[in-house]
């Protein structure tokens, strides 16, 4: 009786961990890779402060924003698609949580996307190119409520220009600081 017993109830259970093992094998495999891996070395320099200025018009009207762009270092985390990595904060000075250039009602935003935090913390493997504010002025970013949700767009110089009447003169801002990582 017993015997029978344990086939009855065995052969189930040991084919439940058994498939159990097979699609979490993956997944586990993954998450000790990553976790044996060892932390990126810190920064030097964990905080940066980036003075900004930016000069648009819309429909003539010259508008400037200044501002500062801070950056902090919040500590090294790990995904499945980066293994570990340093993370930072970025924030404006203000409180604000985007450059915006123009906001109608809660339903479309335009803001103007900066680089990252990696980027100005020196972080990157890219090297500094002065030219990088140029090219951040050929397009904006367009928030539109949709249904419930909202989507996200690049909303290029001449779509700004047409739809919305602005024009994007000057981006200044301080270059990115030369970090090391120990």
């Amino acid at each position: 009786m017993n015997s029978k017993l344990v086939t009855i109830l065995g052969i189930p259970l040991v084919l439940i961990l058994m498939i159990t093992a097979y699609f979490m094998f993956p997944w586990m495999a993954i998450f000790i890779g990553i976790h044996s891996e060892s932390d990126p070395p810190s920064p030097q320099i964990k905080y940066g402060e980036f003075p900004f200025r930016l000069e648009y018009e819309q429909y003539g009207q010259t508008i400037v924003i200044e501002d500062t762009l801070i950056c902090e270092y919040v500590g090294n985390r790990a995904d499945e698609g980066r293994g570990k990595y340093r993370e930072w904060k970025q924030s404006i000075a203000s409180g604000k949580e985007r450059i915006t250039l123009f906001k109608e009602d809660d339903t479309t935003e335009i803001y103007f996307p900066t680089e990252s935090a990696n980027y100005f913390m020196g972080d990157t493997d890219t090297s500094t190119d002065d030219n990088q504010n140029l090219s951040l002025l050929s397009s904006a970013l367009i928030i539109e409520k949709v249904g419930r949700g909202q989507q996200t767009a690049t909303i290029s110089a001449s779509e700004l220009l047409n739809n919305y009447g602005i024009k994007l003169i000057k981006w200044d801002i301080k270059q990115p600081i030369k970090n090391s990582f120990s």
